[in-house]
């Protein structure tokens, strides 16, 4: 925890460049000192944007920037009980496609698509396979390997 040590959790991939429908297989590694009980052992595809909004409050200009989740799942790999160590063997579906925030149509659309261009600007989503290891009433050990969708 907190940079110092081995990692207690880590994510190995066959490979780190997919296209949507593809198979995501890998393994989660666990390298505990001590056995810890736990609820569940997860893992899961998350993807992310970064959004910047520029604004003006009270004549001054402000910037603001936020990650947005645009897709998560995650699925148990094993149940609750006591984790050591030990390989948990994976497969993820990539998702097909992600549905995009929808916008009315006609003249209502076309202006908010002008406001969202002047106001916000937004990054491609950037994906990550994740693992857990959820801990009741301590902090979860987690880890995230970025991968690539196209």
């Amino acid at each position: 925890m907190f940079g110092f040590g081995k990692k207690q959790i880590e994510i190995v991939l066959e490979k780190l460049n997919f296209s949507h429908g593809d198979t995501i297989k890998g393994k989660v590694i666990l390298t505990l000192k001590n056995p810890i009980h736990a609820k569940a052992l997860k893992v899961g595809i998350v993807g992310e944007r970064t959004t910047t909004t520029t604004s003006t409050v009270n004549g001054r200009l402000t910037t603001n920037t936020r990650n947005v989740t645009v897709f998560s799942f995650d699925t148990p790999l094993d149940g609750e009980k006591d984790y050591f160590q030990g390989d948990y063997i994976f497969e993820l579906k990539v998702p097909g496609n992600i549905t995009q925030p929808s916008t009315p149509q006609g003249v209502a659309g076309d202006v908010i698509k002008a406001i969202q261009i002047l106001s916000a600007r937004e990054s491609d989503v950037r994906w990550y396979v994740t693992a857990k290891l959820d801990i009741s009433m301590r902090l979860d050990i987690d880890t995230r390997v970025q991968i690539n969708i196209g």
